[in-house]
């Protein structure tokens, strides 16, 4: 697994920058811009196990050692982020984190639940939850490794893929 534009979150540098001149919305971003919206938008991040405004937080402190008040409400920051949204679309993904966020609302729910039909059912209902992202999880593995096995045989091109990305996510905004 790695990023869609790679990094060394290390040192805060994007080891290859010329990839940053293929979209016009990255190549307007200086390089600690790019590494912060890399950081929060990046399926594979660091930071990926947080919730959005948690990611966003850290991936621009990490990028710029501080908080750079409006940075994400800028109109630039906010292209590049749909554009990198765009590339790396991968729908089995973001069901998964859409699970994840019902899991988050229904353990909210318990806190406050008293009645233990309810609280059965709501622990039901996360275990469903847990299990489709396991499942997913796994199916996305296996992509992966079918990816890295299947050479040839006309199958479609990294950049060819990456567009099919693109024009999946163009058409989840227009049905939403």
């Amino acid at each position: 697994m790695s990023y869609l534009i790679e990094i060394d979150h290390r040192n805060n540098q994007i080891l290859r920058p010329e990839v940053m001149k293929m979209v016009i919305s990255f190549e307007a971003l200086t390089e600690k811009e790019m590494l912060a919206v890399v950081l929060h938008c990046d399926y594979h991040s660091i930071y990926k196990q947080f919730p959005d405004h948690e990611r966003k937080r850290k991936a621009m402190y990490h990028a710029f050692d501080d908080n750079v008040p409006k940075f994400w409400e800028s109109n630039k920051i906010v292209k590049a982020v749909d554009d990198y949204m765009r590339l790396q679309y991968n729908p089995k993904i973001e069901v998964a984190r859409k699970y994840q966020q019902k899991i988050d609302k229904f353990l909210q729910l318990l806190e406050n639940d008293d009645s233990p039909t309810s609280v059965k059912k709501t622990t039901d209902a996360i275990a469903s939850l847990r299990q489709s992202i396991t499942a997913l999880e796994k199916e996305i593995d296996e992509e992966t490794l079918n990816e890295g096995v299947v050479k040839g045989k006309m199958t479609l091109s990294w950049l060819e893929k990456i567009q099919a990305s693109s024009k999946q996510y163009d058409n989840i905004l227009k049905n939403k």
